[in-house]
């Protein structure tokens, strides 16, 4: 007989799903509604949407994408974006042993999630599409579970007809789609909203806004087929004397008889002449028409930026200006993307698992432009006789989107000079006792003058036995100081040694 302690067990271990429940047939997809579209057809979409049936709204935003080969590159390069940083999974705490190892644990689970990529890329979908799910599935293991699947749930198996988001439920065996519906639960699904509309979700999210810039593009380009098909070619124009109907039956004879022989037998006296429409001219209004209607797609899926190059100017500076708002974007996606899945996948996979920990994920970093100003940054604090902290190179880290650690302190090479480390020389005696000498000595402007990581200057002067023993001590003690910086510091120590005497106590003399 189960005691209270397993039967909880046996209820938890029931609320983990390990069967698919999205199963549906492609087949079953509602027929693409682009080719009859018109502008009254599409206010009647989105008021269907609105109160709750979003099945055809979802199945326009499917032709438009489809069909639309600018809106897939924009697309795509917004998606890419994000793919082409690397992800991290990093603990919570680094000093939090729990988070160090679920961070661990996490990073190899990712990589045995079948279509892993895929996925990511569905949740993606909903920076122009209202949400995005994801049906989440895992297999029983000898130690806990894995995450079997991520299955995608089709857009035309969502409703919104009660007020509030429901799938619809679909046959086991058939995949059809049934009368019956389900409220999402946190245990099975992902839910993923990646823009910033405040909304609900079927007022169509952002894609809602770029359907008629969609829908005149398409226009235009039927208006200027059937302008090239009605005035593309060169048209035929005979001429006659007025009154001589024999010659314009003349005339018309030819003409009918030019489209089957490719051409007209006339008289010599006979003029025609071909006549070729203005199709430059109209040509030009239709490539701008279309222009802006792509730019308008583009302002939307990548902001200012577009995979497009237009002639700004020079010196305009819109190219950076872009990048910057691209990178923004970029930045926000991969951000929305990785708390979602911490908070709705891994979260509840380490809770299954009873690893305790948390984590954070993390797609790349700053962009190339700055992690230039980052390096040139460090590399100007270096100069000036600054570093950073342990917390500062854990910050570091997180901006750039890989690890970093403090390079280990360069033991001194030359001839005669001994190892210089500041815990060597700390530890040694006979340095203790010099530096009390000096301190004996008055020389309090000494102490003031080498503080913090010049500290270890005081030790130096004091093990020295001569300026030429204590330039080598110091060269060899700071070697990735720039010569200048050196040159300063060898001239500050020397003035010093000379102030002081040596460890010994005797004058030093020039």
């Amino acid at each position: 007989m189960f005691n209270l302690k397993e039967k909880l067990a046996e209820f938890f271990k029931g609320l983990i799903p390990t069967q698919t429940r999205t199963i549906y047939d492609s087949r079953q997809q509602p027929p693409t509604i682009a080719t009859s579209l018109d502008v009254d057809r599409v206010h009647e979409i989105f008021q269907e949407a609105q109160v709750g049936s979003v099945r055809d709204l979802f199945a326009l935003y499917r032709d438009i994408l489809t069909s639309d080969n600018h809106m897939q590159t924009e697309f795509g390069s917004r998606k890419l974006a994000v793919f082409g940083d690397v992800l991290t999974v990093q603990p919570a705490d680094k000093t939090n042993p729990d988070d160090v190892r679920a961070a661990a644990e996490v990073q190899t689970a990712i990589g045995d999630i079948p279509a892993w990529l895929d996925a990511c890329a569905y949740l993606l979908h909903s920076t122009l599409w209202p949400v995005s799910i994801l049906e989440k599935v895992f297999r029983p293991t000898a130690g806990g579970y894995q995450i079997a699947r991520l299955v995608p749930v089709p857009y035309e198996l969502l409703d919104y007809s009660m007020g509030y988001l429901r799938i619809w439920d679909t046959d086991p065996r058939m995949g059809t789609m049934l009368g019956t519906a389900q409220i999402p639960t946190d245990e099975r699904y992902i839910i993923h909203r990646g823009h910033l509309l405040p909304t609900a979700d079927n007022w169509g999210g952002p894609m809602r806004s770029i359907v008629f810039w969609w829908l005149l593009g398409a226009m235009g380009r039927d208006w200027w087929s059937r302008f090239l098909d009605r005035y593309g070619s060169p048209f035929v124009v005979g001429k006659y004397e007025q009154g001589d109907d024999a010659s314009r039956s003349v005339l018309e004879r030819a003409f009918q008889y030019a489209v089957k022989i490719g051409g007209l037998v006339v008289s010599k006296e006979t003029q025609v002449e071909l006549i070729q429409a203005a199709a430059g001219n109209s040509g030009e209004a239709y490539e701008k028409f279309l222009a802006i209607c792509q730019r308008e797609k583009s302002k939307l899926i990548l902001g200012q930026a577009s995979t497009e190059t237009r002639n700004t100017g020079l010196g305009s500076g819109v190219s950076k200006q872009q990048e910057g708002v691209r990178q923004d974007i970029r930045q926000y996606d991969a951000q929305k993307l990785g708390n979602t899945l911490r908070d709705q996948l891994f979260s509840q996979w380490l809770r299954i698992n009873g690893i305790p920990g948390r984590i954070k994920l993390v797609w790349g970093g700053e962009s190339t432009e700055e992690r230039k100003a980052t390096g040139d940054l460090l590399k100007n604090l270096h100069d000036s006789g600054l570093e950073l902290t342990d917390d500062g190179i854990t910050a570091l880290s997180e901006r750039l989107g890989f690890s970093l650690r403090r390079l280990p302190t360069p033991s001194p090479a030359g001839a005669g000079v001994a190892s210089l480390s500041i815990a060597a020389l700390a530890s040694t005696a006979d340095a203790e006792l010099a530096v009390n000498d000096v301190a004996r000595r008055g020389s309090a402007e000494l102490a003031r003058a080498f503080r913090g990581s010049l500290a270890p200057v005081r030790r130096l002067i004091a093990l020295s036995t001569s300026p030429s023993d204590l330039e080598a001590k110091l060269r060899a003690f700071y070697p990735d100081y720039s010569p200048d910086r050196q040159a300063r510091l060898l001239e500050e120590a020397l003035v010093a040694y000379a102030a002081n005497g040596s460890a010994g106590g005797a004058a030093v003399t020039h």
